[in-house]
């Protein structure tokens, strides 16, 4: 959390007979008003100092008056500042400055500290409703200022919790500038309590929870944000030190007063840095940065448990679905969940044009189910989704299934590009004749059991996705998997025992019916991912719906035995894709490929291509390296 600075000086060092709190203020509005009437050289930085040092100690006697000095320090160190938007000064420590910004850097920072103390402290003493306004007392009245949300998707309900962090050094998009970066917490909604997919179980109430695969998926497109999901925000406060003067001594109107007035919320992703000549400070991935610290996810004890610390596939928006916006979406590998790609978020936050055009959906599943059941829920959950652009612009003309620029982008990482690959896929009965010796209509067994081999097995691609983009995926198996290491994993992470029951009953009633390691028990996520697995070489070679376009990215690290070059877990001839219109090998393990600058770099590269995708036509196969 950012702290604000400390004041101190000689006239308080020793405690005996301090003033109280009510004598200061009195001696502060005496120097106040002697400070309009001989106007002097430093008045203004003299005045936000005290009225910061008085703050602070209303503060800690848990006054509320606190919030009234803060207002009073901002409006006083505007006017020593005098409009000053020098980055050095509002960002960075005063040895840093020249000797001549000395006396604006610590008027910046002082500004800074105040402001912080408003947005943090202002709500718990009932001074400051992030929804709604700002109350502060001035010599004769109160001001009730409204507060202001610009260029945000959420709503101003949504605005809860303030959480004002040190922006991440050297992260992407930050921007020095005038106000204070922040993350804005969402309150609980009714429905139920969770934290974010990087951390936790998630136990919220879902659009898409009817049922096992979401059929009957229709709840309101809200119902796909998580709770207390945090998003990025900069407060700007404008505080003319007028407001605080006597009426009778002010030289402007109460229009004027007012128009000087004001508190904003900007959203960073959504501004260009510069508002005509003032820079706005903006940390677009401070909201992800908080997430991933406060993830809590453990690869092996959730693989051990089997449910990735979900207890079904869902599907999340990371802010409000926007009908003009491309949906990206992010698809984790097995071990893995949607924190993985909190870089890559990142990195799109912070190029202003992609985050202009693009919104980032993440998808997370439970590590022990077969990647087929967690497409055939992403494929459900997807098609509710996809919905909302019916709800939000019913009367939109331009259709994305006609627009190849509009369509969405998906991203899957190792086993998630499998399950990201049964997206852009026209399943036929190829996948099925794969694990079957007789069509599905014939088998005999429990109709839910029937009912989830169809939704797994027979489906077609889903039109609105027009790219797809494979991050080390083991489209013909990983040799890790046929190992001791994958068979004590594929028996971690079988399935429960209704299930298991409910297909035995399958075997049991269609002997001989099913085949390619489906004939005595379902096969776990690893099992499918062992390079011998019939129904992954069937997949392998089939090939992305018409329209799509393909990329693959490759990890080169090191040699697998009886494998070749891998990146320690997918061989590259297991991870190459003919149809790809282009393919980037990176030196990069299987783990850390998405933090690979190269990886991020060619991820940007694909999706600005994306904005100009001409009328489809088949590809020119290329390969580059880096």
């Amino acid at each position: 959390m950012a702290s604000p600075i400390a004041i101190s000086s000689w006239d308080n060092w020793w405690p005996v007979n301090q003033p109280t709190c009510d004598e200061q203020i009195r001696d502060f509005e005496f120097s106040r008003a002697q400070a309009s009437l001989k106007p002097a050289t430093g008045a203004s930085s003299a005045l936000a100092e005290s009225a910061y040092r008085l703050a602070e100690r209303l503060h800690a006697a848990g006054d509320d008056r606190a919030v009234d000095f803060w207002a009073r320090t901002i409006a006083w160190t505007d006017d020593a500042i005098e409009g000053s938007s020098d980055c050095r000064c509002q960002s960075s420590p005063s040895s840093q400055c020249n000797s001549c910004d000395q006396a604006i850097c610590r008027s910046a920072r002082i500004r800074q500290s105040a402001i912080i103390r408003t947005l943090t402290c202002g709500p718990s003493y009932g001074r400051l409703d992030p929804s709604s306004h700002l109350i502060v007392n001035g010599s004769s009245k109160t001001h009730f200022i409204p507060i202001a949300h610009q260029g945000f998707a959420w709503k101003k309900q949504d605005f809860g919790r303030l959480m004002v962090f040190e922006p991440p050094r050297d992260a992407p998009g930050n921007v020095c500038g005038r106000g204070v970066p922040l993350v804005v917490l969402t309150p609980d909604r009714p429905e139920g309590q969770s934290t974010i997919p990087a951390s936790g179980t998630m136990n919220r109430a879902h659009p898409c929870d009817t049922d096992r695969y979401g059929a009957q998926c229709g709840a309101s497109c809200d119902a796909f944000l998580i709770p207390e999901l945090g998003f990025a925000a900069t407060a700007i406060i404008n505080l003319p030190s007028s407001l605080f003067e006597d009426s009778h001594a002010r030289s402007i109107s109460e229009i004027d007063l007012a128009n000087a007035t004001s508190f904003t919320f900007l959203n960073p992703l959504a501004i260009n840095a510069t508002d005509g000549s003032v820079r706005v400070a903006q940390s677009p991935a401070m909201p992800l940065v908080h997430a991933r610290q406060q993830s809590q996810y453990n690869p092996l004890t959730a693989f051990i448990n089997g449910d990735n610390g979900v207890d079904r596939p869902r599907l999340f928006f990371l802010e409000p679905y926007q009908s003009d916006k491309i949906p990206l979406i992010l698809v984790h590998g097995l071990l893995s969940n949607p924190a993985a790609f909190l870089e890559v978020a990142d990195v799109v936050r912070a190029d202003p044009m992609l985050r202009s055009r693009y919104q980032i959906w993440v998808f997370r599943y439970p590590t022990g189910d077969d990647f087929l059941e967690s497409a055939a829920a992403l494929r459900e959950q997807l098609a509710a989704a996809f919905a909302c652009r019916n709800q939000h612009s019913p009367n939109l003309d331009i259709e994305p299934l006609n627009d190849p620029t509009r369509k969405a982008v998906i991203v899957g990482h190792s086993m998630g590009g499998l399950v990201a690959k049964l997206q852009v896929t026209d399943s036929g009965d190829r996948l099925w004749r794969a694990i079957s010796n007789v069509p599905l209509e014939q088998l005999r067994g429990p109709p839910a059991t029937i009912a989830d081999f169809r939704r797994a097995f027979f489906f077609r691609a889903n039109p609105n996705i027009g790219r797809i983009v494979y991050i080390a995926t083991p489209h013909q198996g990983s040799p890790w998997a046929s190992t001791g290491i994958g068979r004590w994993g594929a028996n971690l992470a079988r399935r429960g025992a209704s299930e298991r029951a409910d297909f035995e009953a399958i075997s049991i009633n269609n002997p001989g019916a099913l085949k390619g390691g489906f004939d005595d028990s379902f096969p776990s996520s690893v099992d499918l991912l062992r390079p011998d697995s019939k129904l992954l070489l069937r997949l392998s070679y089939t090939a992305s719906a018409p329209g799509v376009r393909v990329h693959s990215i490759i990890g080169d690290y090191c040699r697998l035995p009886r494998a070749g070059p891998s990146d320690q877990v997918v061989p590259m001839d297991s991870a190459y894709r003919s149809e790809a219109e282009s393919t980037t090998i990176v030196d990069a393990t299987h783990t850390l490929i998405l933090r690979s600058p190269d990886v991020q770099q060619e991820l940007l590269r694909i999706l600005r291509m994306h904005l100009e995708t001409p009328t489809y036509s088949e590809p020119e196969y290329t390969a580059t390296a880096t």
